[in-house]
């Protein structure tokens, strides 16, 4: 880098600075990783608020935080190209700074995690390691979309294996139904920057959950959540699949948004009520902070 380039990247105001490391963090879909923890947690029984509770929800927003960093570092030379606008093509970060920061939350969250408990520190071990290799091997990897997805199903069973070892059906069955979901939703992701898209299966794994739990019936907030969920996933595909005023990217964010209401239909299921009203909060936090920070 010349020394042009750093003097101007040393004299960026500190508000674009702070603008510039939310936006590698893509701090506005933080949320769906708490409630992510919180679903994985309820299906261990742990339905209340507790220390552990949080320390495994802060030491999963910042893994998800330090893959958002090493994705940008990976993606470099693209985003050069086709999203210059970015902070580290801008100059705004350096990508030294990126990785330091990558580095950093990878050995806080992981310190958090020890502190829990062996199961929850080797199981965030192989978090990491899915991170890893998602952001060094996704562009253009047919198998992108699944590793993306696991990254996601090892929050639930990082969350899970901190207050229960015995792997139950519920585990099994809500932690596909989010694999699903997000297999569904990368796939359409990857295609953000084509002018249209015609596929369809996406569409239908976007659904099963709510396939699943509509089998299941009972609680009326689970119905309540159920209905919610499959307008929002309606509303979000449309604009995908809509012939005229196709926007792949603003139907991603909010199926993004969506995978709050995944995890609430998880804790209706089970009646986690904090849980519950956390993600619904979680949802439309998301949501909301989408329009100042972009979530893909």
């Amino acid at each position: 880098m010349s020394s042009l380039d750093s003097t101007l990247r040393f004299q960026q105001p500190w508000s674009r600075k702070l603008y510039g490391y939310l936006a590698l963090a893509r701090i506005s879909n933080s949320p769906t990783v708490v409630s992510d923890v919180l679903a994985g947690a309820a299906l261990a029984g742990a339905l209340a608020p507790s220390g552990a509770l949080a320390a495994l929800i802060a030491a999963m927003v910042l893994f998800y935080t330090a893959g958002m960093y090493l994705n940008d570092v990976c993606d470099y030379a693209i985003d050069c190209r086709e999203r210059p606008e970015r902070p580290l093509p801008t100059g705004l970060i350096s990508r030294s700074a990126a990785m330091t920061v990558v580095v950093g939350l990878f050995g806080l969250g992981s310190g958090l995690l020890w502190g829990i408990g062996l199961a929850p520190f080797l199981s965030g071990v192989v978090l990491i390691g899915l991170i890893v290799v998602y952001d060094l091997w996704h562009k253009g990897n047919p198998v992108g979309p699944l590793l993306m997805a696991a990254c996601r199903l090892m929050v639930y069973v990082t969350a899970f294996v901190a207050f229960s070892t015995h792997v139950t059906s519920a585990l099994v069955i809500s932690g596909g139904l989010l694999f699903g979901y997000l297999v569904g939703l990368t796939y359409i992701a990857k295609n953000e920057n084509q002018p249209h898209f015609s596929r369809y299966w996406p569409a239908a794994l976007l659904f099963l959950p709510a396939v699943y739990f509509a089998a299941q019936g009972g609680r009326p907030e689970l119905l309540l959540v159920l209905v919610l969920f499959v307008l929002w996933v309606a509303h979000s595909i449309s604009y995908i699949y809509r012939r005229r005023g196709r926007d792949i990217g603003a139907g991603v964010g909010r199926l993004i948004a969506g995978i709050s209401l995944v995890d609430g239909l998880v804790l209706a299921s089970v009646g986690a009520a904090f849980g519950l009203v956390v993600a619904l909060l979680a949802f439309g936090t998301t949501w909301f902070f989408q329009r100042y920070i972009k979530g893909t």
